[in-house]
């Protein structure tokens, strides 16, 4: 019924999250975190490659890891056009078996919100059977604090002067029991004003607690647990950036 990170809304997310833009400065914090790092990283839930592409330039060792067969195409041409190299994998986050072990695994913006609240403790098992010993994860989550039921708002992004992209997002509810927001997203292409493609997801967000979350971690060993709020920057931020390491 629905397509989840398909070929229009990663069409539309190349349009406005090209490689190397930063989403209220998650690009300079997660670097300065990880410009001392000499293994391997990970990006997992890496799309377009925003934050990878950027990496390698600057010289780490980032590998990269999505579901979307779609974004992964698009991340291929990302890394041609910017003349790096990277290893892209193909992959469902709650059902990881990569044959790298990484200093750092990363999830910014909230993308961690976007995996099955169900499966958690699986993923976080799986980031930390990825890690080497002395590993670490930096993982962003999001706060529903702006979130504001059957709310409808739209845009429109030209691709050239025929073509574009209109975006209908419209807010679904709120879950306080299963702690989720829904929304439901429209990417339509149009061309010279007519519809061309359509394509419609259900985007399903979770939220945790920051206890819940730090509970999460240490009953799947992780150590050295510590959060920050707002990139260190705004400390009423919704955005909520949790370090913690395999010893």
């Amino acid at each position: 019924m629905f397509t989840e990170y398909g070929e229009l809304s990663t069409m539309l997310y190349q349009l406005t999250k090209p490689s190397g833009y930063s989403i209220d400065g998650d690009l300079e914090y997660y670097y300065e975190h990880l410009k001392s790092t000499k293994g391997k990283i990970l990006e997992a839930g890496v799309g377009t490659g925003r934050m990878m592409i950027p990496f390698l330039q600057k010289g780490l060792d980032v590998e990269g890891v999505d579901v979307s067969e779609d974004m992964l195409k698009q991340c291929r041409a990302n890394m041609e056009a910017a003349k790096v190299k990277g290893t892209l994998y193909q992959g469902d986050l709650t059902d990881l078996h990569l044959p790298e072990k990484y200093e750092a695994i990363i999830m910014p913006t909230g993308s961690f919100c976007l995996l099955p609240r169900n499966q958690v403790k699986d993923i976080l098992r799986s980031f930390y059977q990825h890690l080497e010993v002395g590993g670490k994860i930096i993982i962003d989550l999001e706060l529903p604090t702006g979130f504001i039921p059957d709310k409808v708002s739209t845009g429109q992004f030209s691709i050239d002067n025929e073509t574009g992209i209109l975006f209908t997002s419209t807010t679904q509810g709120i879950d306080w029991l299963q702690q989720k927001t829904s929304f439901i997203h429209r990417y339509d292409l149009l061309k010279i004003g007519k519809i061309q493609e359509t394509e419609i997801s259900n985007f399903v967000l979770y939220w945790y607690g920051i206890q819940e979350f730090q509970l999460l971690l240490e009953h799947e060993g992780y150590s050295s647990i510590e959060y920050k709020l707002g990139y260190e920057r705004d400390t009423s931020s919704s955005l909520i950036t949790f370090f913690a390491s395999k010893e």
